[in-house]
């Protein structure tokens, strides 16, 4: 009689593993209430789109966003600062930029590409104290730091 798990079942068992302790987190967005979307001025990082493009901030403390108790926002977009209002269920959020003042900044802004993203951002997550907040269909995400 053979004593012992069969090593296809052990390494099967190591890579279930694996991906529970290492990737459930992210795949399932982690605990969206186990840390606070409000009251904290987030700094936009970057955006990674899945076309392999990315969209880098040349100044990141010119592009922040702030998420209010009350459901809305305060936004500043490089020369421009604006507001909206928020959703969220679960992991999902929604993003509305409502209004901005129209300055106009310099050729090499980001400015618009920032607040069209924000208008497409469908869930939310942290990790490693970032706020990632992926957008519709799968297109990109954007990076945020406290």
């Amino acid at each position: 009689m053979r004593m012992g798990i069969p090593i296809q079942f052990s390494i099967s068992g190591l890579v279930v593993a694996w991906l529970l302790i290492f990737h459930a987190p992210l795949m399932a967005g982690g605990n969206p209430e186990s840390e606070k979307i409000t009251g904290v001025k987030w700094t936009w990082q970057k955006t990674q789109y899945n076309n392999d493009q990315t969209s880098i901030p040349a100044d990141p403390s010119r592009y922040t966003i702030t998420f209010k108790t009350d459901g809305t926002i305060n936004i500043q977009a490089d020369c421009n600062r604006g507001g909206g209002t928020y959703s969220k269920k679960g992991k999902q959020i929604t993003i509305k930029v409502t209004h901005t003042t129209r300055a106009m900044c310099p050729p090499d802004s980001l400015d618009q590409t920032f607040l069209k993203d924000l208008n497409t951002v469908a869930i939310y997550l942290f990790n490693d104290g970032y706020l990632y907040l992926d957008l519709k269909f799968d297109t990109g995400t954007m990076r945020f730091r406290r």
